[in-house]
């Protein structure tokens, strides 16, 4: 086995460092599977036999564990490839498994969650197309959460996931699963992810089922052991010349069929037909099953512990984070409501400083918002790397990080909005160093990161010194870091854009530009997808307006000129997780009453600005503007002491918080619900989830559906129908708005802070194991995805 075969195998192994490691592909794609020809006019199974001699893992006679391998083409079904974006999970029968059977402690003695999820919704389509996809994502950050490696096991089949759960062959079932009774027999499920209801699905040039004349010989193809199956049968039940068909292949596939027309119909619930019809635009729903039903995870019964558990990361995860994809473009993104920029945890573009959010490209993405008439979802990219992957895969919107227009990200499939920026690059170093030119270069190494600009540059630079070394840093490093291990003497020299070089001058001076590479071209632009045309006009449109323009002068003197907060301080700031001074007693009380801490700090900020003799014109005292009635009412009285104001706010936020319980309203919506309620009070939010059903809006649902109709309980015509009468509309519309913006803001932050401080520790396994490290394997074979 050669070196770079031997570091493939040893990815798969390393936890603390996921990495995806590209398989063998081949060029051309088995053709698929004609539809089954059966014409009997019952339901058709069209499954084959699982075979029994699968592969197993090898098993050492020592009896130790053997190392997990990626999949090899043998292990799956015959007509699947084994795409190189799922090689960091197993086929189950290739993974050396064992029985477990017990709850939440049983998975974290043995220090693994097995995800198990059905192989076939992976292979249909681009990855961003299927849900399967982010719950995966979801799964494993769960896994983080409780301490465990995740293990991703692919059923060869839908249908097998409930019996290898039931036989501890694996731990939780992330397959977006319709939550049915038969199933709550078998299985717990968690808070749900989604509601959602069936459809019915045909070609876009099908007529409507109803108004066919002639249904003979027409075929419904479902997947084996899904909900679609009852659901079909009732369709053949009601048109008795429609054949159903039962297949193993999954229901993406089955979308694909349909698209062919190699199949009439097919169900699928509508998460899964709004995802695929962003790539199979020949579809449509034929009929939508009037039922609303929901998805959840499923867990082993008698679980409490993991399903109590899996529970507040579902809630949390649904508050924090918006994880739906979409490559949609403006009109798509207006549907939806929100905008998702894409940026990193840099000191010239998004930071925390004080419970304050800052950056030049964080303001500039909330004016573009405002401009726009959308709520802002900040995505903070965990790699330089996942700035392009993250766009291509529709998990964000716009890329704004300071990034450069180069080529190679042209090639990629990315557009780039209007230039609002022109910075030198150069070459910097340590002061005690000089270079006169560049021939003084040969001999010396330069670190750059591959998928940012200045890899190009590098690559050029070494045509002209050959002798120059070029070594790749690590992708998780911003340019800030690269050049601390510069000035740490780790690394030799890099290089940097002239506006990083001015961030590193607002804290220290022994860092220096020593070479200008008189690239006059490194021009900065908002990045988004080719296919997003109307979201870059309106880019455009807004980079061009005059205020804009305004903005930008202002904003770089703010954080490029004149920056009055160094990266030291941001970063001793929140390198332990601290966003106030109060968030000791956030955390207190956030336990007790089971809220999120981060949360409460971000309603307590939008309430005070952490100003505990903070007091309103109407009388609302302290961090958390608690009136003094309410106070009574809640058994506290000195509302001026920070304890005391933030232990009577949370007593009145659960108060609140209950009054939504048993009303069909989702978690995350509880809580939007409990804030409004917080500002404008009770009896007005109610009079807005009447207003919203009276409108046809979903009374259950806050962003852009009750908060619509409270903007409404400010006009007479509304008000005068009210219970509770006038209402300042506008007031709550804005507060939960700014509330989620900021919680989802610091949970992001503080993650990539989490993450940075992980990375510096893990980075001590560098030094016991240099070959393994990225930048030893060279440009040629580490992230070839970002090329």
């Amino acid at each position: 086995m050669d070196f770079r075969a031997l570091h493939r195998l040893l990815c798969c192994m390393v936890v603390l460092l996921p990495i995806t490691v590209a398989c063998e592909k081949e060029t051309q794609a088995p053709a698929p599977e004609p539809p089954a020809t059966e014409n009997s006019s019952k339901p058709v199974d069209a499954t084959t036999e699982v075979p029994t001699d699968q592969p197993q893992a090898q098993i050492p006679e020592d009896g130790k564990e053997a190392a997990l391998e990626p999949a090899k083409k043998g292990d799956l079904r015959p007509e699947a490839q084994w795409p190189p974006e799922t090689t960091s999970g197993f086929p189950v029968n290739a993974f050396k498994n064992y029985q477990e059977s017990g709850d939440l402690d049983g998975i974290v003695k043995r220090g693994k969650l097995r995800i198990l999820v059905d192989i076939t919704n992976t292979d249909s389509l681009h990855r961003a197309a299927t849900q399967q996809d982010i719950e995966i994502d979801e799964a494993r950050r769960l896994a983080a959460h409780l301490g465990v490696e995740p293990v991703v096991l692919y059923a060869e089949h839908f249908d097998q996931l409930i019996p290898l759960l039931e036989a501890g062959k694996g731990d939780i079932i992330t397959n977006n699963m319709l939550i049915t009774e038969a199933r709550e027999q078998r299985v717990d499920f968690s808070t749900p992810i989604a509601n959602t209801q069936l459809i019915l699905v045909s070609r876009e040039d099908s007529p409507p089922l109803s108004e066919e004349k002639d249904v003979t010989g027409k075929k419904i193809y479902v997947t084996k052991g899904t909900a679609y199956v009852d659901a079909a049968q009732a369709f053949v039940n009601k048109y008795p010349g429609i054949e159903l068909v039962i297949v193993e292949k999954n229901y993406v596939e089955l979308l694909v069929n349909v698209s062919e027309s190699l199949i009439d119909y097919t169900i699928v619930e509508t998460q899964t037909y709004d995802m695929a019809t962003q790539f199979l635009e020949n579809l449509k729903k034929n009929f939508v099953f009037p039922k609303e039903r929901q998805t959840a995870w499923a867990m082993r019964k008698n679980s409490p512990e993991l399903t109590k558990a899996v529970n507040d990361f579902v809630r949390q995860s649904k508050l924090t984070r918006s994880v739906e994809r979409s490559i949609g473009d403006l009109d798509k993104i207006k549907e939806r409501g929100y905008i998702r920029i894409l940026t990193r945890n840099h000191p010239g573009t998004y930071y925390m400083w004080k419970g304050r959010i800052m950056g030049y490209e964080f303001e500039l993405a909330e004016a573009f918002a405002k401009y726009q008439d959308l709520r802002l979802e900040i995505v903070v990219a965990p790699s330089h790397a996942d700035l392009l992957n993250m766009i291509r895969d529709g998990k964000a919107d716009i890329a704004a990080s300071l990034l450069s227009i180069t080529e190679r990200r042209d090639n990629a499939g990315m557009d780039f909005g209007r230039p609002y920026m022109q910075e030198r690059v150069v070459i910097v170093g340590r002061d005690d160093d000089k270079l006169d030119s560049l021939d003084d270069l040969a001999g010396r190494t330069i670190y750059v990161r591959h998928s940012s600009s200045h890899y190009d540059v590098a690559m050029e630079l070494k045509k002209k010194v050959p002798e120059v070394k070029i070594e790749l840093a690590p992708e998780e490093l911003n340019i800030q870091q690269v050049i601390d291990r510069v000035a740490d003497k780790e690394y030799d020299l890099a290089i940097a854009d002239n506006v990083s070089l001015k961030l590193e001058h607002a804290w220290r001076n022994n860092i220096v530009e020593l070479i200008d590479l008189e690239q006059h071209d490194n021009i900065y632009a908002w990045m988004v997808r080719e296919n997003n045309p109307e979201l870059l006009k309106a880019i455009n449109k807004f980079f061009d307006k005059r205020s804009t323009k305004k903005l930008r002068k202002i904003l770089y003197t703010k954080y490029f000129d004149a920056p009055k907060k160094t990266r030291p301080e941001i970063n001793e700031l929140n390198a332990d997780g601290t966003i106030s001074p109060f968030d000791k007693h956030v955390k207190k009380y956030a336990e007790e009453f089971d809220f999120d801490w981060r949360l409460v700090v971000a309603q307590m900020f939008q309430e005070s600005t952490f100003n505990p003799k903070a007091k309103s014109w109407v009388g609302a005292r302290g961090l958390m503007q608690v009136m003094p009635d309410t106070g009574k009412q809640v058994g506290e009285k000195n509302l001026f002491d920070p304890e005391t104001s933030v232990r009577a706010g949370m007593k009145y936020l659960e108060w609140l918080h209950r009054k939504f319980e048993d009303k069909g309203i989702s978690p995350e919506n509880m809580m939007w619900f409990t804030l409004a309620a917080y500002n404008a009070g009770l009896g007005h939010v109610y009079d807005a989830q009447d207003l919203a059903e009276e409108k046809g809006w979903d009374r259950r649902v806050w962003f852009d559906n009750v908060e619509n109709a409270m903007l409404l309980l400010s006009e007479k015509k509304y008000y005068e129908k009210a219970r509770f009468g006038y209402a300042r509309g506008r007031e709550p519309y804005d507060y939960v708005r700014k509330i989620q913006a900021r919680y989802r803001t610091y949970v992001a932050l503080l993650e990539d802070y989490e993450r940075q401080h992980a990375d510096e520790t893990s980075g001590l396994l560098d030094m016991l194991y240099p070959g393994f490290h990225p930048a030893a394997l060279g440009a040629a074979d580490w992230l070839t995805d970002t090329r």
